[in-house]
Order: structure tokens, then C-alpha cells, then sequence
């Protein structure tokens, strides 16, 4: 989750085990509960998230859970409270946001800029082993080419794992 997270330009801070926010349950107990996520987005909005397996949420009510939770968070701590689940992304999502943030580990501004001047010239759609080719930069290209799928020069137009076969439009060209 926490690599969907930092693939979403939307989001300016992300806050691991915040603060326990204290509730009183069904029964009238006083509870804790520390959210997984604190979001910050870029707009100032803050999204406290819950993560957990489907199967604990059905086996133990934690949807019932979360609405007391939810009604005793402090305006202040957050906007609002969701809960995440294995259903909630899939897992080709996943993998693509974990393989971007390995890919960001390395800056190749060259590769970048490459990609850039490939993408310019290359057909409204085409697929990223096309735009690698243009620049014969093999794996570097193939690096710069999926960061700019999630830096919005390209748009993904197949849904999976992103692909040498994938094919992406460039944005600027609606």
C-alpha cells in the first residue's frame, strides 16, 4: 500500500502510524486505534487509512469499528477515515508502483530527457518498446519511459503490469 501511496502525485505527505485516535465502541469501551496512513494531498485535504485483510474485516465487524472510530477523530487529525483492503487495488497496481519506486531510486536524467524528445516525435499511441527503440537507450529508456507514465506525460491505455508491449498516448496530445 505504502508503494500506491508514493506513486500518487496527488499526495504531499504520507504519516506511518500516526497518532491513536481514542473511540468508545458498541459496548461503551474506551478504545485505541492508530490509522496505518496519514495522506496529506497537495490540496491540504488529510485522509486517515485503515488497512486490513477482508477476512479480518468480515470475521470481526471492523466496518462497525471504523464508523466509531470515525465519529470520535478530531477535525483536526483528518477529513475523513477509509478503510483499504487487499480489494481495494489490484495487484498489477502494486507492482507497478513498487517497480516505479525502484525506478526512482536512480535518477537517469539523460534517459529522461531522451524520452522526452521520443515522445514528442512518436505517434499520439504507441507502445513504450516503440518510444525505447526511438531512443537507443534499451533498459534505461524502458525506466524513464514507466516514470513518465505516472508523471503524466504518457497516459496508460492497457490495463496490467506496464509492459515493453504497453500502449500509452502522450497527454499533450488530446
Amino acid at each position: 500500500m505504502l508503494y500506491l501511496c508514493l506513486a500518487r502525485p496527488d499526495i504531499a505527505d504520507i504519516w506511518e502510524q500516526s497518532p491513536v485516535i481514542r473511540f468508545r465502541d458498541a459496548n461503551g469501551q474506551q478504545k485505541n486505534h492508530v490509522p496505518d496512513f496519514l495522506l496529506t494531498f497537495i490540496d491540504g485535504r488529510r485522509l486517515a487509512v485503515a488497512i486490513k485483510a477482508v477476512a479480518r474485516v468480515e470475521n470481526t465487524g471492523f466496518r462497525d469499528t471504523l464508523r466509531y472510530i470515525r465519529a470520535a477523530m478530531p477535525p483536526e487529525y483528518a477529513d475523513d477515515l477509509t478503510l483499504v483492503t487487499e480489494r481495494s487495488y489490484t495487484q498489477s497496481a502494486a507492482r507497478n508502483a513498487q517497480k516505479l519506486h525502484e525506478f526512482r531510486r536512480t535518477p537517469d536524467p539523460e534517459a529522461d530527457a531522451a524520452v522526452a524528445d521520443a515522445i514528442g516525435a512518436a505517434p499520439v499511441v504507441t507502445t513504450i518498446a516503440q518510444l525505447v527503440e526511438r531512443t537507443g537507450l534499451g533498459g534505461r529508456a524502458f525506466r524513464a519511459t514507466f516514470k513518465s507514465t505516472f508523471s503524466g506525460m504518457l497516459r496508460v491505455l492497457d490495463a496490467g503490469d506496464i509492459l515493453p508491449s504497453t500502449r500509452v498516448q502522450w497527454e499533450g496530445a488530446k
